[in-house]
């Protein structure tokens, strides 16, 4: 099952956001999020948004290397279908396909097959907007909270430093 087929959490971008939404998400200049969260923390403000491709399936998100991306929201990650927001999927819903997986025993540690070399139909990368302290709006497709990435700065005279998270 694709994610774009799962039951998904309604989000709302933040100016149009009522008292009752369950979700929101703030978009940059382009349209495209840069953090998702709930209504009531935007103030403190929220996680940097996790994109995940609609046509990725549940499979490939947990024994992939974008499992680790969640970790960036707490919420759960925003999934896209060709630049439309389709909603969250949930980290409860991923939580509890993690558990069937370990269940199971595949989880990161199915036997390679030879038709894993081949990418059916549309491929899309997972991806992260993460915004720095210092300002830089950076794309990740990977993260690990042990070794941050470095962020190259703001400007052409910046000087390269850890990637700081920044709540949006």
């Amino acid at each position: 099952m694709t994610l774009g087929e799962l039951p998904l959490a309604p989000v709302t971008p933040l100016p149009e956001a009522g008292g009752d939404s369950g979700y929101v998400m703030t978009l940059d200049a382009d349209g495209w999020p840069t953090a998702l969260g709930r209504p009531g923390s935007a103030d403190a403000g929220l996680p940097p948004a996790v994109l995940l491709p609609a046509s990725m399936t549940m499979a490939a998100l947990c024994t992939g290397g974008a499992l680790d991306l969640l970790a960036l929201n707490p919420y759960g990650a925003l999934v896209h279908d060709g630049g439309r927001t389709l909603g969250v999927l949930e980290q409860d819903t991923v939580s509890a396909y993690l558990v069937t997986l370990s269940a199971r025993g595949t989880l990161r540690g199915d036997t390679p097959a030879p038709l894993d070399a081949v990418l059916a139909g549309a491929y899309a990368t997972p991806a992260a907007r993460v915004v720095c302290r210092c300002g830089l709006l950076t794309t990740l497709t990977a993260y690990d909270a042990e070794f941050p990435p470095s962020c190259p700065g703001p400007g052409p005279d910046a000087t390269p430093h850890p990637l700081a998270i920044r709540a949006e």
